[in-house]
């Protein structure tokens, strides 16, 4: 039998709308790390010995059932369209017996980069600094059904953003200091359309999932994912701003909400759930709220919230609920890739929390438009929208595993563990971890990366630098060089815009960059394509 060769061959299409299905290469070994291709379903491409006619092809094919489609005579390689109902797998056997046929392949199926073209995309600094758009390339949250279950002031579900996200446009109210229908009532929170007492639930929303790549606005962390409207507000409270006085839940109602979560969990309608509390109280985790916690994690509820925020910090611990136990804390970095000053620290950053972008983060407003609030508020859903995507692709994964995954895939800031936790999150390099379970292999962690490389500034507005453990350090610096040495610009953070120093774009073609810190010097090359 002739080896199946898999050469990547172009060809001129017809426009049609292409089935797909995937094949694992063979001569790759048995090892689970090799990855299944993608490829054209009902087709195969064809290499014929030389000399072997077009009428010959035709005859031959026609022998074992399948058609000749095309061919580019520049590759020798014709197209082939299988018998009906064959398997790609099963026709490269067939194909391979036919007599002149000196090497099969599957035809390769090929997919833009996954860059939404949203049009605030580019001016989305976090998405950018998370290399959220290295990291859609292993998911975007559409494999498997996952659900954002947000407790919050509620959503404007009119937002053009937001609106399609909702699973039959209902929410639920879980009323803090409700009277209950009965002393063992278990379901407080009742169906409501969705609504915001005050927006900032809106502003929430939209980071962990506004649709994306739909020509609309901004990008959401989690393309796929769903949402539900957990309301824990009452709107007469809130008539004075989100941060008024009155503007207050309790513990009856955050009970509510996690156990609405849990009910929620695995239905057919709703999939996974991932639960954001972008709220916080100045107090211990304890009582009703932490068994409820328990129970929901225990079923398998992810629960990320916001770790708080300064002056409110609960001494050596950061807010309840994000100190329950169970719970994966978010503090909020900044566009310099430092711990924002108002976020709160605390022993369970350590041993359960990420640091994620909060501070000045682009997302969508109640009322249509969009806002650039700041808070760990903020953080929170990026982490939810992060654990969306890893239960996305791996759903049968354990709160604690995707956790894990999380905290494993994070980058360090520099501030200490108390503030940081694992570090500012990294989409890609999570999504890693949860696909081959180490980063071990990874170039990025022994030198630094540029995602996505190549750089297309028409495409993103910005290419963002990752920099591996072994040189992470203080002062950091970043200049961008052409290969024969001619300084184009230093930069602040870890982005470039693919200008120069006069703010003019550069051309195209490769670039060094040199990144110093305190730990020493490295460099890498990141191409720019006009």
């Amino acid at each position: 039998m002739r080896s199946v060769a898999l050469l990547l061959v172009f060809l001129a299409c017809p426009a049609r709308a292409l089935q797909t299905e995937m094949l694992v290469p063979t001569g790759a070994g048995t090892s689970a790390a090799v990855k299944p291709v993608e490829v054209v379903s009902g087709e195969a491409m064809v290499r014929f010995s030389s000399g072997t006619t077009l009428a010959q092809k035709r005859a031959r094919l026609a022998e074992v059932g399948a058609t000749f489609s095309n061919e580019v005579s520049v590759t020798g390689w014709s197209r082939v369209l299988l018998p009906s109902g064959t398997a790609v797998a099963q026709g490269l056997t067939l194909l391979s017996s036919v007599p002149g046929a000196a090497s099969v392949a599957p035809n390769h199926a090929y997919r833009v980069v996954k860059v939404p073209n949203d049009p605030l995309f580019g001016a989305q600094y976090a998405l950018s600094q998370v290399s959220a758009f290295a990291g859609w390339e292993y998911e975007t949250g559409d494999s498997n059904r996952v659900t954002i279950a947000v407790g919050d002031t509620g959503i404007d579900a009119t937002h053009p953003d937001l609106a399609l996200k909702f699973i039959n446009t209902t929410s639920q109210f879980c009323d803090p200091g409700a009277n209950k229908s009965s002393d063992l009532d278990n379901t407080a929170c009742v169906p409501q359309a969705p609504s915001d007492a005050c927006g900032h639930g809106t502003e929430v929303a939209g980071v962990a999932a506004a649709s994306t790549n739909n020509g609309t606005s901004i990008s959401g962390v989690s393309w796929g994912a769903q949402l539900v409207s957990l309301k824990l507000f009452r709107d007469a409270d809130c008539v004075a701003g989100c941060s008024s006085g009155g503007c207050a839940t309790d513990d009856q109602a955050i009970v509510d909400a996690i156990t609405s979560a849990q009910a929620l969990h695995g239905s057919a309608g709703h999939g996974k759930v991932v639960l954001n509390l972008s709220i916080g109280g100045n107090s211990n985790c304890a009582g009703a709220v932490q068994t409820a916690v328990t129970n929901a994690v225990n079923a398998g509820v992810v629960i990320v919230a916001a770790s708080g925020n300064s002056p409110s910090c609960s001494g050596t611990n950061v807010n309840a609920p994000a100190n329950c136990v169970g719970v994966i804390p978010a503090a909020a970095s900044n566009a310099a890739n430092q711990i924002a000053s108002y976020s709160c620290p605390g022993a369970e950053m350590t041993t359960s929390g990420v640091a994620a972008p909060g501070d000045s983060v682009l997302t969508t407003a109640a009322g249509g438009g969009t806002a650039s609030p700041s808070g760990t508020s903020f953080a929170s859903p990026m982490v939810a929208g992060l654990a969306a995507l890893v239960y996305s692709q791996k759903p049968l994964f354990t709160p604690a595993q995707i956790q894990n995954a999380i905290r494993s895939g994070a980058e360090s800031t520099g501030a200490a563990s108390s503030s940081q936790g694992a570090g500012r999150i990294n989409v890609f390099r999570t999504l890693r971890f949860a696909v081959k379970g180490t980063l071990a292999d990874f170039d990025g962690e022994v030198r630094p990366t540029a995602f996505p490389n190549p750089f297309k500034p028409s495409q993103v507005g910005s290419v963002a630098f990752a920099i591996p453990p072994s040189l992470q350090g203080a002062n950091m610096g970043i200049k961008i060089y052409t290969l024969d040495g001619a300084f184009i610009r230093a930069v602040s953070g870890q982005s470039w815009n693919g200008k120069n120093n006069e703010g003019a774009p550069v051309a195209s073609g490769t670039y060094m960059f040199v990144v110093t810190t305190s730990a020493g010097t490295g460099r890498g090359r990141v191409s720019v394509l006009r």
